[in-house]
């Protein structure tokens, strides 16, 4: 069985992040998302594999390769201009040759997610799991097992269900989706409401990891459940002094300077230097060539590769992008703020700071919780950030 994954989108909500890379190669655990879909595929002996790719897909290609260091047969199809999921899996149109599944390139799902899928396939089929904020998804109302509804997005939803986008699908489709499209719809969602009236469509429901990101901070949960499943590992240097409690993970050339704390789970990339007397606490993810200084803690955050935190420094859930480079005495401060999104308030619990790449502030800044700062910026000695930073700012 074929599997195609679209990974074509930008993820515009996901800025700064998404700036220079796109959403699927966001990395969580120290892997981007869409290097754990591909390896929950191949697990589930799923290993010929189609990728959409679209915006800056060369990141991915070159990433992916051919598909043979993940154990799979892995294919690319371009979609020259994003309008839409169905327009997405349209572009495989002519590489699927018998019935296949898709999925999204973007959410977190484990083996046992795909597994709940493929072991109840009868028909036409899509895989549900409940949600504790439905609004933001497509919403699917069910009887005896098949499909009445999808409401994408309803203000108001009676029911917890939602579709993760993920489906069982025959090569008929495509001719449904090229009929739609001369109606200028382009999204799953509005195919599979069309199709449910002629056939009917399973919901196969799990309760296995499934997780989007759909907002910075939504990386966080993410990278808590997957760093989880990473196996201890200690490789490098490790110092005398140094405490490892818990599951950690350490890669190849990293130092670990003595008196240093690290509470597991917890992943530390190649070539880090961490400390000495650094704290790294559960739930951290480190990416390689960081240098992590004396007395700094990081506890719940997701460090991309190449970043500096410099002595004496907090990091506490937040999201750093590659390259940054942060002086003495940072503090990012934590609480639950109503961040405004999509013209509407959300409610943020424990959130920290969101700093973009290459961006580089100096020693002695503090950020307010829920702080989003873009990528490239200058933020000089001692500032305290109160409210977002554009990208490419200088801040005195």
């Amino acid at each position: 069985m074929k599997a195609v994954i679209l990974a074509a989108g930008e993820g515009t909500r996901l800025r700064p992040f998404t700036s220079s890379e796109p959403k699927v190669m966001i990395p969580v655990a120290n892997k981007p998302i869409l290097r754990h879909v591909v390896e929950a595929l191949v697990e589930c002996n799923v290993t010929d594999i189609i990728i959409v790719v679209g915006y800056h897909r060369q990141r991915i290609m070159s990433y992916f390769g051919n598909g043979e260091e993940f154990g799979a047969k892995i294919q690319y199809i371009t979609q020259p201009k994003q309008l839409g999921t169905a327009h997405a899996l349209y572009q495989a149109r002519h590489v699927v040759d018998d019935n296949f599944i898709v999925l999204p390139g973007d959410n977190l799902v484990s083996q046992e997610t795909i597994q709940d899928f493929l072991s109840e396939l009868k028909g036409t089929s899509m895989l549900i799991t409940k949600n504790e904020h439905p609004s933001k998804y497509g919403v699917v109302s069910m009887h005896n097992g098949v499909v009445n509804r999808i409401v994408e997005k309803p203000e108001k939803s009676t029911s917890h269900l939602i579709s993760t986008g993920i489906y069982y699908l025959s090569t008929d489709v495509f001719t449904r989706i090229h009929e739609m499209m001369l109606d200028n719809t382009y999204d799953l969602t509005s195919v599979m409401n069309s199709l449910k009236a002629e056939e009917p469509i399973y919901g196969i429901r799990t309760d296995s990891r499934w997780m989007d990101a759909v907002y910075p901070w939504d990386l966080l949960k993410l990278n808590s459940a997957a760093v989880t499943d990473t196996a201890p590992s200690v490789k490098g240097v490790i110092e005398d002094g140094v405490t490892i409690k818990g599951d950690v993970s350490i890669g190849e050339g990293s130092v670990i300077k003595g008196g240093t704390y690290i509470e597991g789970p917890a992943i530390i990339g190649e070539g880090c230097e961490i400390g000495p007397l650094a704290c790294i606490s559960p739930s951290s993810s480190i990416g390689n060539d960081c240098r992590i200084g004396p007395f700094a803690m990081v506890h719940n955050s997701i460090v991309m590769d190449g970043v500096n935190l410099g002595p004496k420094s907090l990091l506490d859930s937040s999201v750093i992008g590659e390259g940054v480079k942060i002086g003495a005495g940072f503090s990012s401060h934590v609480d639950t703020v109503d961040m405004t999104v999509d013209g509407r308030l959300e409610r943020v619990e424990n959130i920290g700071c969101m700093i973009g790449e290459d961006t580089v502030i100096a020693g002695g800044v503090t950020s307010h919780p829920g702080i989003l700062i873009g990528e490239v910026c200058n933020i000089r000695t001692g500032v305290v950030l109160r409210e977002d930073i554009s990208s490419r700012s200088t801040v005195f």
